[in-house]
């Protein structure tokens, strides 16, 4: 075995370094993308409102009810709804205690308009500080002592020592007092202790105020007033995984079905779930298309790795030949060889995935078992064709029946079918059911697909080279005829075409989609923020500031616009509706060459006086609205949405004129010369910021990172696998060019028949590779959705979404590289060739 690998150490060399590559690739990927997805959990659940990730206990107490009189009850029932928590969701759970007892807003001083909220919430008093006054002492009967938020004080006009008649209880304002740490995440559920909460019911003229103030636990508790208790449970992001978020959000669901099941009427009121159904449907995507070219990348590493075998085995047949002829048994020739074949594979097998453990992440089965199974596929090919190599030596050649198929063609069509069949099926059900329902059959469709084009053109192949033959055989030039002669006579195409066509349409596929996701986040980048900078102030941006803003260095041009709420007066109660004022045409110059569409202005004379509204308030001759003026809007078109504004499940109105009072601008030029103009109180966003917003999550960049190393490794592979193939085929092209030497053949000569030889069928299965990989997008169709990746814009990749022109000159770029490089390879290998 030592001998055979010092004999052929160049093969063993190249058998090596496929293998390790392989196993690098296919034991690294899934631990990077497993890291991603880990970070993608923690993100998911660490930057969303905590109030939102965290699982509320609620319980209103009526007036008939006499429970949870003390803060020591309330204590004890956060103990005992813990202890309901299930394992996997106590795991994760924060320890500390935080709950809490609201009343309901009431009138203060029965003045119009103004609402006190009483409340007592475990831990403030260790959290605020306060600047007059003291905090508030227990409360006797229907006499309470309250304390205020300083900054609520002013603005609802309350002094420390007021007394405030809330019907028939009384408070006394003891203190006003503001956030010792304002950045501690009490606050993050205790908003409403740090500012005046402003509603308007609608077609009210004036805001209704409401201010929360602090109050003593067991008084309010003891109050004969209708209460709600809350309890907290704050699961932490950083004990959150890909792993065990299943688990968490199972235990979620039961945690709701044990409260359902107490005494006492119970409502879990939670978003930690939808959280955790939003980041699994994402993950199942995820995991499911790295699934897709994992298994892509298997099948062409597989076979590259089994065209080095061969070309070893090939090389090594006059060896095993000799050792039978000495009487060796073909099971001792099958170990020597196959021998040889674990000295090479198992090491580099092992090396690649030891390689792979400096990449961070948990290791996935993928990544454990990939390398053995790596490893072990290579050594059984290697033993399969060294004893059906010595088998057919051995044994007589049987006549081939005239007229009739043989065993192996048989063989050969019945598999030939059920691939195109199972094919079919999978692209079918993968249309229909979607990646992300965890089907491990469905993440085949795509090689499934690639696959059976390569039989296609398997088939087809022959044929086209043949009709090349025939035109080249009725010219005066040799060359040609003797290349596409040879060209014919290719033995050994099939497993070529099956690990080329394959590498060329996943990578190509890879390519579409990562440009396609890069095209849609560039657009939703745009759509959210409306223009290359918008400026935002809810108080107005002053004519001055503008002014400065339109004649700073580095601003090519800005649009004065004014975005508001009203209340569209349609119908009993009114609509409400989000009203934006802007000149459209100069929107229009403004971001020309940009993905974004405005909406058309209807045609003079509806244009000078009416509106886009939308379709809910197209059928209205004409409405009223209080902002951004008292005016009569006449619907003149429709609008479904506009750049940088959501309106939600209101309408939309849109007055394509230039506004009075402007709060919004939108400009095209420099950042960083439009910043320091800025007054206070201003928001900019700029289409950087968002797309960098949209791609800086850790799912999108694991997917898209995944997606390049995919294609390159692809890529790769499919190089290596044309190397291989025209190396296997030197030998005898070199004895066919000898046999021409003598007649006058040219070096030159020599390397244009070796090219014409290999082309045919090479520039084919590239070019069917590249035209499948292209069309997969249309054809997967939304059974692989990526808008969730492209900010959640919807349709974002769906099918029959225009391919961008970048990604699929790209992926031509990648087909036409792998051809030109293999042709100029055979080219070179044939002069050589020839003059040796």
């Amino acid at each position: 075995m030592i001998r055979i690998l010092g004999v052929h150490r160049g093969v063993a060399a190249l058998l090596a370094a496929l293998v390790f590559g392989a196993a690098l690739v296919v034991s690294a990927l899934p631990r990077m993308v497993e890291s991603s997805l880990d970070a993608a959990a923690r993100s998911v659940i660490g930057s969303a409102p905590p109030a939102t990730a965290s699982l509320g206990v609620q319980f209103t107490r009526r007036f008939d009810l006499t429970p949870l009189r003390t803060t020591a009850e309330v204590a004890e029932a956060d103990t005992a709804w813990r202890a309901l928590l299930p394992p996997a969701l106590r795991e994760v759970a924060d320890p500390a205690p935080l709950f809490e007892i609201t009343a309901p807003p009431m009138l203060v001083n029965e003045q119009t308009h103004r609402y006190l909220t009483l409340k007592w919430a475990s831990g403030a008093d260790r959290r605020v500080r306060y600047v007059e006054g003291g905090p508030p002492g227990p409360g006797s009967g229907t006499r309470l002592e309250v304390a205020v938020p300083a900054v609520a004080a002013t603005e609802m006009s309350i002094k420390t020592g007021d007394t405030l008649r809330l019907g028939e209880l009384t408070a006394k304002v003891t203190g006003l007092f503001e956030p010792a740490r304002p950045a501690d995440r009490f606050w993050a559920f205790e908003p409403e202790l740090t500012y005046v909460i402003r509603s308007r019911v609608p077609l009210a003229t004036e805001d209704d105020l409401t201010v929360t103030a602090l109050t003593d636990g067991d008084s309010l508790a003891g109050a004969e007033l209708p209460l709600v208790y809350r309890w907290i449970v704050t699961p932490e992001p950083d004990r959150i995984t890909a792993g065990n978020a299943q688990d968490v959000l199972a235990a979620t669901e039961e945690f709701g079905r044990r409260l359902g099941r107490q005494d006492l009427e119970l409502v879990l009121s939670t978003g930690f779930d939808r959280l955790l159904k939003e980041y699994l449907d994402r993950l199942a995507v995820t995991r499911a298309l790295i699934t897709v070219f994992l298994t892509g990348l298997a099948v062409v590493c597989l076979g590259t790795t089994a065209l080095a075998v061969l070309l070893l085995v090939r090389r090594v047949q006059g060896d095993l030949l000799l050792m039978r002829a000495r009487g060796a048994s073909l099971a001792r020739v099958v170990r020597a060889c196959g021998g040889a074949v674990v000295l090479a594979a198992v090491p580099a097998a092992v090396a690649g995935q030891v390689a792979a453990g400096f990449v961070p992440g948990a290791p996935t089965a993928a990544a454990r078992l990939g390398p053995a199974a790596l490893a072990a596929g290579t050594v059984a090919i290697a033993c399969a064709a060294v004893a059906l190599g010595q088998s057919a030596t051995w044994r007589s050649p049987r006549r081939r029946a005239h007229g009739r198929l043989t065993g192996s063609a048989a063989r050969r069509i019945v598999v030939e079918i059920l691939v195109l069949v199972v094919a079919v099926a999978s692209l079918h059900l993968l249309r229909t059911r979607g990646l992300g329902t965890g089907d491990a059959f469905l993440a085949l469709a795509p090689v499934l697909l690639a696959l059976a084009v390569a039989l296609a053109v398997l088939r087809a192949g022959p044929a086209v080279i043949h009709l090349a033959f025939r035109v080249a055989a009725r010219r005066s030039a040799a060359v040609p005829f003797l290349g596409l002669a040879a060209a014919r006579a290719v033995p050994g195409a099939a497993l070529p075409v099956l690990t080329l066509l394959p590498a060329v349409a996943l990578a190509a596929y890879g390519m579409a989609t990562a440009g396609g996701l890069e095209a849609a986040q560039r657009q939703t980048a745009w759509e959210r923020t409306g223009a290359e900078i918008r400026v935002e102030r809810a108080q107005g941006i002053p004519p001055e500031t503008v002014e400065q803003i339109v004649h700073a260095p580095g601003v090519r041009a800005v649009v004065p616009a004014a975005v508001g709420t009203t209340v569209a007066e349609v119908g009993f109660e009114g609509r409400p509706a989000t009203v934006v004022a802007v000149d459209l045409d100069a929107y229009r110059r403004l971001v020309a060459g940009s993905p974004l569409r405005l909406p058309e202005l209807p045609e003079r004379p509806a244009r000078a006086t009416g509106a886009l509204v939308s379709h809910d308030l197209s059928a209205m001759r004409s409405f009223e609205i209080g902002w951004p003026a008292r005016m009569t809007v006449t619907p003149a078109g429709t609008v479904d949405a506009m750049p940088g504004v959501r309106a939600g499940d209101g309408a939309l109105i849109v007055l394509p004129a230039a506004p009075d009072h402007v709060n919004t601008l939108l400009i095209a030029g420099d950042a960083g010369a439009v910043r320091p103009l800025l007054p206070s109180g201003a928001r900019m966003t700029t289409v950087a910021g968002a797309l960098a917003e949209i791609t800086g999550t850790p799912l999108t960049a694991a997917l898209t990172a995944a997606l390049r190393v995919a294609a390159v490794a692809l890529a790769a592979y499919a190089l290596a696998a044309v190397a291989i193939a025209l190396t296997g085929g030197a030998a005898r092209r070199a004895e066919d060019l000898g046999l021409l030497r003598a007649l006058g053949l040219t070096r030159r000569q020599a390397g244009l028949i070796t090219v014409l030889e290999a082309a045919p069928l090479l520039v084919l299965t590239a070019v069917a590779g590249l035209a499948a990989g292209l069309a997969m997008p249309a054809l997967l169709g939304a059974g692989i959705d990526l808008s969730a990746y492209a900010g959640g814009r919807p349709g974002a990749l769906a099918a029959g979404a225009a391919l961008p022109v970048l990604p699929a000159a790209l992926a031509g770029a990648l087909a036409a590289g792998v051809s030109a490089v293999a042709l100029a390879g055979a080219y070179l290998g044939g002069s050589r060739g020839h003059s040796g």
